[in-house]
């Protein structure tokens, strides 16, 4: 089996005792030559029993490592840690709460076995139910974290281009090209060229080190049918968590990668988007989310003002009041395809819940990285 090309799979860790043994009980179960394979898991500094679990598996099978990362700021740097001492011809990445197919390292690296172009492939991302909570259903039924509806790909085959840098390009977001490392994989070649590194900002590690590959002329593949299934957050607090982050890192690779062009995306017709060159980067979306609120504060405006001054219950105000029931009405059409449907108003609140958190997300983020950012809606 010597032919076979030698696989490093890097996974950064912190606090993960509850996922964990079900992680490395798949990575330690892929039908792949045990002789041909490393698991460098990265631990960014646990608190819980992350590390001990980790030594006792090592005892068992040598090829998992163990590299600890003090003062760890990030999952990037955690795999810069472990990038530092890969020895893989190609190098696989997921996470500590993720439950890798058994065919999976074998079907992430078909493609570049074919095109020698390739410099990342990036398969599919599922649900694994673990607790059986209203969150986890939610996200397995809104495909939380699959690739395909992001990029609108329905097969298998190369990642559409970068094409003019613009700031919806770059993102993170709706229609950016990348791969989360939750299951991706990158070749020897391709991560040399960038330095071995994933960038030492806080956030969006992913988007820039994809970014990156592409700028140096490899290509991105989609592999839907090398699966990782993902065990999710148990609480819609903690899902909340997680969407804001996703918020607060969209417009950092906005700042680094994007031309001088201000986006409006309407999203409506597959996405409309109109690039202003402007004297500052930005993205504004504008969808369902965006303008129930607008005619409802209207509605609750005018009619309020018209309390003093009748005469301003008027025409105007049923307008308003019409296109806030539209919007809003459209906005939570999605969750009626839910089920059980007798867990609507759940639904509903975890949409709107998660779909706020990243807009508040968004709205630090703006802040924090000085490029204007009005995140999207579901």
């Amino acid at each position: 089996m010597q032919d076979k090309p030698f696989l490093t799979i890097i996974n950064p860790i912190r606090n993960a005792q509850r996922t964990l043994e079900k992680c490395l009980e798949s990575l330690v179960n892929l039908d792949y030559p045990k002789d041909r394979m490393e698991f460098i898991f990265a631990d960014g500094g646990s608190s819980d029993s992350t590390v001990s679990i980790i030594r006792l598996w090592q005892e068992k099978y040598p090829q998992v490592k163990l590299v600890e990362v003090a003062n760890c700021k990030s999952p990037g740097q955690a795999r810069n840690a472990a990038l530092a001492v890969a020895k893989g011809d190609y190098i696989l990445f997921t996470d500590g709460d993720c439950y890798v197919r058994r065919d999976w390292a074998n079907k992430i690296v078909e493609p570049f076995l074919k095109d020698k172009t390739v410099g990342m492939v990036g398969g599919e991302i599922y649900t694994m139910r673990t607790d059986n909570n209203d969150t986890e259903l939610y996200c397995e039924q809104t495909k939380f974290l699959s690739v395909a509806p992001r990029c609108n790909l329905t097969k298998e085959g190369y990642y559409p281009s970068i094409k003019k840098n613009l700031p919806h390009e770059v993102n993170g977001n709706i229609h950016s090209p990348f791969f989360a490392t939750a299951n991706a994989a990158v070749s020897k070649e391709a991560a040399d060229a960038v330095g071995r590194e994933f960038w030492h900002e806080i956030t969006n590690e992913d988007v820039d080190f994809s970014i990156r590959i592409l700028k140096k002329g490899y290509k991105l593949y989609y592999k839907p049918d090398a699966i990782v299934d993902h065990m999710h957050r148990m609480s819609l607090a903690d899902y909340s968590k997680q969407l804001f982050g996703y918020g607060f890192g969209h417009p950092l690779p906005v700042r680094a990668h994007a031309k001088k062009v201000f986006e409006i995306c309407l999203q409506y017709f597959g996405y409309i988007y109109i690039p202003i060159p402007f004297f500052f980067k930005g993205v504004l979306y504008i969808g369902d989310f965006h303008l129930m609120h607008i005619f409802g504060a209207l509605s609750v405006i005018q009619l309020v003002a018209s309390i003093f001054n009748p005469a301003l219950f008027n025409g105007l105000l049923l307008a308003w009041a019409l296109l806030f029931v539209l919007f809003t009405s459209r906005y939570f059409m999605p969750v009626l395809k839910l089920k059980p449907k007798s867990k609507f108003l759940v639904w509903a609140k975890i949409r709107y819940l998660s779909n706020w958190a990243m807009m508040r997300g968004g709205f630090k983020g703006m802040k924090t990285w000085k490029v204007f950012y009005l995140e999207s809606s579901w």
